[in-house]
């Protein structure tokens, strides 16, 4: 039964450990070579023996007590660190060694507890040679059970509070062995004993499974054959735990139980890794809604502004209709019969008292939007600038777990930084006069080609006086032709009339022509702007929506393998 239900456990473990490998790509290259390595292995280890790390500072005895414990001198012993890799001890026929990798030494012998489970001896976490303690902390995520070595003459040092603390970060079931304790009295051993206990219980968070031993006695009782030394020692009930209460059961439970501590840190990191990104993107989205949102504003403030200026151009159109209505009513009258025979001096008239300064007011209105079109253009590239600096100045919010996010945090500011560089030298570049007198350029052509073809580049004014003119010719020939017609005095008051209805027509035409030229333009001018600042921000706003997208999944992926391997915990447990 228990094989069928370990079968059972170690599929749905392995699955998990599948999902949270598949997660963990959304992160790509920020996933760091440790994690990875950690998780593979992790994996791996679901098919491995049971591996029981033996840890500890240099000189607690650690090689001493693996050969008690095999009941042969397999390691060498010494007063200098004299295991400088991580030694695999796996059982085999014959004693021999094999150098895996740099720094990783495989070791095979026939002692019978190998049967039944590998041993790592690792090198001292505090020893001169940095390097061993980092071989340690990196084979520590590996083992089912940790076997911490500390030596009754200096128990519990800060390095190995140290060192305990990173082994509990991975949740793995530690037992400690004080060694050397043939040095003390009763009393002596049970002090240290106490302080280990009360230490390793406030650090942890609960007691552990303490043994006091002498490594040395026992392996000198084993050599002799000396039960009295043996007994001495305290090593029978080290080996009564090893060989008996770790049973098969209890190692298969601690085999399923200890890759899921690497599973759940691993899950917990990312995920809190992708909450504290989700939480930046957040910001970003915000910064990317507010741009937009400013973009809106600008354009519906744009329209609306524009609706009170292009209606000072009409009511100026609407005061030369009336004094051309008024030119009217006083020149064609019978009383006016010789003027209208002059056609140079109505012509001349008619400039004076209608046309006036209609063409220098018209360009100033005209400029007036313009210069406003410009600055209100320019104003919103430096509020986006704006914007994108004080995006540029909060780059400390986003900064990972640890050494996770680099990747992510390299990509999202170099997309702020390039934004921020795009949008300050637009503004840094912006000539308000050349952008006017080019605006200028391109509403006078757009004017002119709707409104009277051939034109040309002149001013607006000039450009309305002469779309004007065809009303005065018309008025001239009515006005010449009441003379020309017998019964003149009884036709005049008709030709007025006339004459005002089609002055009337040719100013209406003339002012559609004008007002709806010069709106489409502006209008035009306005999408352009918000294009440009669009597209000048999009990179950075195709990265935020697509992260959050990818990071939303991954997230509820890590958080729903992290919830299933807790619950896995408690199956296992239960075994």
């Amino acid at each position: 039964m228990l094989g069928e239900r370990e079968a059972e456990l170690r599929a749905t473990e392995q699955s998990l450990f599948d999902r949270l490998h598949n997660a963990l790509e959304q992160f790509g290259a920020d996933v760091t070579a440790a994690d990875a390595a950690r998780l593979r292995e992790a994996t791996e280890q679901l098919a491995e023996l049971f591996l029981l790390v033996v840890a500890g500072e240099f000189n607690a005895g650690k090689s001493s007590f693996i050969n008690a414990l095999l009941g042969d001198r397999v390691l060498p012993e010494g007063v200098t660190p004299t295991t400088d890799r991580i030694n695999i001890l796996r059982f085999g026929e014959q004693p021999d060694s094999q150098l895996l990798e740099d720094f990783l030494l495989l070791r095979t012998h026939p002692a019978p507890l190998l049967g039944d489970l590998n041993i790592v001896d690792t090198p001292g976490t505090n020893a001169i040679i940095r390097r061993h303690e980092e071989l340690t902390k990196r084979f520590v995520p590996r083992s089912d059970l940790v076997l911490f070595i500390t030596s009754a003459d200096r128990p519990f040092t800060e390095s190995e509070r140290t060192f305990l603390e990173h082994i509990r970060e991975w949740g793995k079931k530690i037992i400690l062995v004080v060694n050397k304790i043939d040095i003390l009295d009763e009393k002596g051993r049970n002090e240290v004993l106490e302080f280990v206990r009360s230490n390793a219980t406030t650090l942890l968070g609960s007691t552990p499974m303490i043994f006091a031993v002498s490594a040395r006695s026992a392996l000198r009782a084993r050599e002799n054959d000396d039960p009295k030394l043996w007994a001495e020692s305290g090593f029978n009930a080290m080996e009564e735990y090893l060989l008996r209460t770790l049973d098969e059961g209890e190692r298969v439970r601690l085999k399923l139980l200890n890759p899921l501590g690497v599973g759940q840190k691993l899950a917990t990191t990312y995920r809190t890794a992708s909450d504290e990104r989700l939480q930046t993107l957040s910001d970003d989205i915000k910064a990317i809604n507010n741009i937009e949102g400013q973009i809106q504003v600008y354009k519906a403030d744009m329209q609306r502004d524009f609706t009170p200026r292009i209606a000072q151009l009409e009511n100026l159109i609407h005061e030369f209709e009336q004094r051309g209505h008024t030119f009217f009513d006083e020149q064609i009258r019978l009383g006016r019969a010789r003027d209208l025979l002059k056609k140079d001096l109505l012509e001349q008239r008619f400039r004076d008292q209608v046309v006036g300064d209609l063409d220098a007011d018209t360009d100033r209105i005209t400029q007036q939007i313009i210069d406003w079109l410009i600055e209100r253009n320019l104003k919103l590239w430096q509020d986006v600038n704006a914007y994108i600096d004080r995006r540029q100045l909060s780059r400390h919010n986003s900064e990972m777990v640890g050494n996770v996010g680099q990747n992510f945090n390299y990509n999202r500011q170099s997309l702020i930084d390039s934004v921020g560089r795009s949008t300050n030298q637009i503004v840094q570049s912006y000539n308000r006069d050349a952008e006017a007198k080019q605006l200028a350029m391109d509403l006078q052509g757009t004017i002119a080609t709707t409104a009277l073809t051939g034109v040309g580049a002149v001013g607006f004014g000039a450009l309305f006086v002469i779309l004007a003119h065809g009303a005065l010719l018309d008025f001239t020939g009515i006005s010449l032709s009441v003379l020309a017609v017998a019964g003149g005095a009884y036709l005049i008051p008709a030709k007025r009339a006339q004459a005002k209805r089609e002055f009337h027509k040719k100013v209406s035409e003339l002012r559609d022509k004008i007002v709806r030229s010069l709106s489409k333009q502006v209008y035009a001018e306005i999408d352009q702007s918000i294009e440009r600042v669009t597209e000048t921000v999009a990179p950075y706003t195709r990265f935020v929506k697509y992260q959050n997208e990818q990071l939303q999944q991954a997230r509820n992926e890590l958080a729903s393998v992290e919830q299933a391997l807790a619950r896995l915990r408690g199956e296992i447990e239960s075994l």
